[in-house]
């Protein structure tokens, strides 16, 4: 759009100098188009007024060049630094740095960021569902219930038996981590603390006497050895002790254990552990326990074992003269033999009681007395 002034143009009016506007797109900058303005306007203005308003002092110092009202403009916004998209790039920079942080400070978290990035994540989620898997039936076998089989015998047949149950309690329900808990349920029972106790009832303790009532044997069938919670999260450890004692008799004492560290080192204590003999049977090596009767008990028993050895030694010395050979291993055999129709088990067992009887110098030398003048058949 263009335009001039006409022949009608008002008196005081240039109507040589019809200056062009800008054409409508065409492209010229601010500083320009306002210069044009400017020098347009001043020109169509009559000069009295030009003079009258642009040349009053109180105007003159109004005066403002158009440059620097745009450079004044462009150097605010130079200098005006916090932006709206610089907070938004440094908000996003910061939730990243974050973000990184709180994924490294994890070692899952990080192997499933750096899985990512290489284009394994799949791959790495597959290993952790095995892993778990593994660790289900690591924490299934460390828990499984344990229950073994044992069978006493003993002599005499009217001895009383006592059995102490022993349960020690392996807390690991503190922990959720499946990790954790498989850590904690392997560590080794703790058997400083006070385990939980009870007497096991057995036939033995009701016996009447004055029925003569014997026990042939006592079976024990599945007794626990371990045992766990529903949550599997908690494990049971049970051990015992047999104590088999008769009036008149020396005591057997027995430790019955699952853990094969854990031994009762105290004299006259015998350990068994428990060994499994196939998927879930568990049993203890138990050969029978034969009371050792005191000296006083077996002091009968010793005097006719010996009365009998004489009267053999005897014999066989009569045989040795008439020219027989007897050898000496036959001789031991013989009195082997007697000792075991007289009560006493082994030639150890007749050799303690031999040692307690001699103690006592007033039995012994009156019974060598009765022993020189036995009549043998």
């Amino acid at each position: 759009m263009q335009f001039y002034l006409d022949e009608d143009t008002p008196a005081g009016y240039s109507a040589t100098r019809a200056v062009p506007f800008p054409v409508l797109g065409e492209r010229v900058g601010l500083c320009k188009r306002v210069r044009i303005m400017s020098n347009n306007f001043k020109d169509q203005l009559p000069r009295d007024v030009h003079e009258l308003l642009l040349n009053r002092p109180d105007e003159q110092g109004k005066q403002i060049s158009v440059h620097e009202i745009l450079d004044t403009r462009k150097d605010g916004e130079k200098r005006k630094f916090f932006t709206v998209p610089v907070i938004v790039v440094l908000i996003v920079i910061l939730l990243s740095g974050i973000g990184i942080a709180y994924i490294m400070a994890d070692d899952i978290r990080a192997e499933q960021f750096n899985a990512m990035m290489h284009g394994e994540l799949g791959k790495y989620k597959e290993s952790l569902r095995k892993a778990q898997e593994d660790r289900i039936r690591d924490i299934e076998a460390v828990t499984g219930n344990k229950y073994g089989s044992l069978t006493l015998f003993y002599s005499p047949k009217t001895a009383r038996v006592s059995i102490k149950e022993f349960k020690y309690t392996q807390d690991c329900s503190q922990f959720t981590d499946e990790i954790a808990i498989l850590t904690c349920l392997k560590k080794a029972t703790d058997y400083s603390q006070t385990p939980e106790t009870r007497e096991v009832d057995n036939p033995s303790l009701h016996l009447d006497k004055e029925k003569k009532e014997i026990i042939e044997q006592i079976p024990l069938n599945d007794i626990p050895i371990q045992e766990s919670n529903d949550e599997r999260n908690t494990i049971y450890r049970y051990e015992y002790e047999i104590q088999i004692e008769a009036d008149g008799y020396h005591p057997r004492y027995f430790f019955i254990t699952g853990d094969s560290e854990h031994r009762k080192d105290v004299e006259n204590w015998v350990t068994l552990v428990w060994d499994m003999k196939g998927p879930g049977l568990y049993m203890a090596d138990f050969q029978g326990a034969d009371l050792m009767p005191t000296a006083e008990t077996a002091k009968e028993n010793y005097k006719k074992a010996l009365m009998d050895i004489e009267c053999i030694r005897r014999e066989i010395e009569a045989k040795r003269k008439e020219g027989k050979t007897i050898t000496d291993d036959t001789v031991q055999g013989l009195e082997i033999e007697l000792l075991n129709r007289n009560g006493f088990k082994t030639s150890e067992e007749f050799r303690i009681i031999d040692q307690e009887l001699r103690k006592d110098e007033e039995f012994f030398a009156a019974f060598q007395k009765e022993l020189a003048s036995i009549t043998c058949k």
